[in-house]
């Protein structure tokens, strides 16, 4: 539940699988076969280092991945939900949500549209 994006019904859902014993024997398989490395790049001169994001409602150029993905690899780090610890949310010209551009307003975080993250990319 700490892990940015995930909630409770992914979290039962998980839980779900590894109760399940063959699940967790074909896991544990793959795991023997698999040569796993800690991945680490922290872009500390990016356009947005040590600042929070978040971003909320559709985009026209990008999906919401591809724009999380952007603004991890220039240094910040995109959070699951509004809270004092954001520091910008970035608004969707397609059904952002309400509420979140609310709770963003009553904790002045800063709020910008689509169109300004463009120009941020794009300078």
């Amino acid at each position: 539940m700490e892990l940015d994006g995930i909630g409770a019904t992914q979290v039962e859902s998980l839980n779900n699988f590894f109760i399940n014993i063959k699940n967790t024997k074909i896991v544990n398989n793959l795991i023997k076969e698999l040569n796993i490395k800690d991945y680490s790049f922290k872009n500390s001169n990016g356009k947005f280092s040590n600042k929070r994001l978040m971003f909320t409602g559709g985009f026209q150029n990008m999906s919401r991945s591809e724009a999380k993905s952007i603004a991890e690899n220039n240094g910040g780090k995109v959070l699951g939900s509004v809270s004092k610890k954001l520091d910008i949310l970035i608004v969707g010209d397609s059904k952002p949500t309400k509420k979140k551009i609310d709770q963003a307003r009553e904790l002045d975080i800063k709020i910008i549209s689509e169109k300004e993250w463009n120009k941020i990319l794009n300078s």
